[in-house]
């Protein structure tokens, strides 16, 4: 008996219909993704754009400000003709208080540092004040130096006598610098390039750079120590010519009578050198300082009681004391306490010892570090054994100020 099979209907129209719907819906799909996508970039891009668009218009405004900050030290025009007034300062002033461009040249010879300086100092009058700009020209070694005036590196040499050794890189360097009224125009002219002037008159340029790289020690910023008015008073048994000499490991910056090497004098049994000094005066800097551990804290109204009593256990007279009182009650500023402590005679020795020609039988050197303090520390109080004066006598006083 044959079996009879009922024919299947064929399913390939169904499928071949839903195959293009298939692809129209990925195609749909994927479009919507596509435009998602690049609408969504969009929006990021945009967003990017205006970050750094805002980004950039800061950076224009830093800029900007840059610019005007740059502007503070006024560029005079070319065109202006500058008036040579020599050395003559009253011309630099009248030429600049009228409102003309004038320059001096300054020929000094620097007493603390050996050698000749020739530099110009140019003032421009611009916008109601006035560029100051100051030019070493020359520095030539010499064989012997007037006191120091208004020389530019003279002034620097003061508080900076490493410098000395750095010449080259100063020669031909220059400043710039801003004053308000001609009056302090001249007066910087005429003082020359300081640490004050510096910061006072806004300076800059290569010359302030290379002070700043020579001058200043991160560690100890107010390295070099200097010595303030070691003064040195001559008590010979009878009118004796005397020579005097620092051998000083660092170098002498101020002096009266001129110090050139050494001192030769006439001194009088009662002190009085040349018939009119009471004292060998001078000031200097040191490469180093050596402190020693003991010492004294003392409060600032009790410090003329203590110059008084302990001066005198020291050695000094009556007359030693009033003109050390004299010189430090005004030099100190007012602190709760100071640390006093006092150099050792081997440090003074080593690095500012008194070469004394006829030697004398007695030297009493007391050379102080002030410190002012916010609070009271303690220290150990150092042993004091008061000097006898004996035959020719020779006292010293001064001190250091740590700021």
């Amino acid at each position: 008996m044959e079996t009879i099979q009922e024919s299947q209907p064929s399913q390939q129209p169904t499928n071949i219909i839903q195959l293009p719907i298939i692809a129209v819906s990925v195609l749909v799909t994927a479009l919507i993704v596509g435009f998602g996508v690049y609408f969504l970039q969009k929006l990021q891009i945009e967003n990017l754009k205006n970050n750094y668009e805002s980004e950039i218009q800061q950076l224009r405004i830093q800029v900007s400000n840059l610019e005007q900050a740059n502007q503070n030290i006024p560029t005079p025009t070319n065109n202006q003709s500058v008036i040579d007034c020599g050395n003559n300062y009253d011309c630099l002033y009248r030429n600049i208080s009228d409102g003309n461009s004038a320059k001096v040249t300054i020929s000094e010879k620097i007493d603390s540092l050996f050698f000749e300086e020739k530099s110009e100092v140019k003032i421009e009058p611009f916008n109601n004040q006035f560029k100051v700009s100051m030019t070493v020209l020359e520095l030539n070694k010499i064989e012997k130096a007037q006191p120091m005036t208004k020389s530019i590196v003279g002034s620097v040499s003061e508080s900076c006598p490493q410098i000395v050794n750095n010449l080259s890189s100063i020669e031909l360097a220059s400043a710039s610098c801003v004053a308000n009224t001609a009056e302090e125009a001249r007066n910087l002219a005429k003082d020359g390039l300081s640490d004050t002037a510096i910061s006072k008159y806004s300076c800059r340029g290569k010359l302030v750079d290379e002070i700043k790289r020579i001058c200043v020690r991160p560690d100890f910023p107010n390295f070099p120590p200097g010595v303030k008015k070691p003064a040195v008073y001559l008590y010979p048994l009878q009118e004796s010519k005397v020579s005097v000499a620092v051998d000083l490991k660092g170098i002498i910056t101020k002096s009266e009578p001129s110090y050139y090497k050494g001192w030769e004098v006439v001194a009088e049994p009662n002190g009085l050198i040349d018939g009119k000094y009471d004292y060998l005066f001078y000031e200097a800097q040191l490469e180093q300082l050596q402190l020693p551990k003991e010492g004294w804290v003392v409060e600032y109204k009790e410090l003329e009681n203590w110059f008084n009593s302990n001066l005198k256990e020291l050695g000094l007279n009556e007359k030693e004391i009033s003109q050390f009182k004299e010189y430090w009650l005004a030099e100190l500023p007012f602190a709760r306490y100071y640390e006093i402590k006092l150099l050792d005679d081997n440090f003074l020795k080593e690095n500012m010892n008194l070469v004394i020609d006829p030697k004398p039988m007695t030297v009493i050197r007391r050379n102080f570090y002030f410190k002012p303090l916010e609070s009271q520390i303690i220290l150990e109080r150092p042993n004091i054994i008061t000097p006898e004066r004996k035959g020719f006598t020779v006292v010293e006083w001064g001190g250091l100020l740590d700021k």
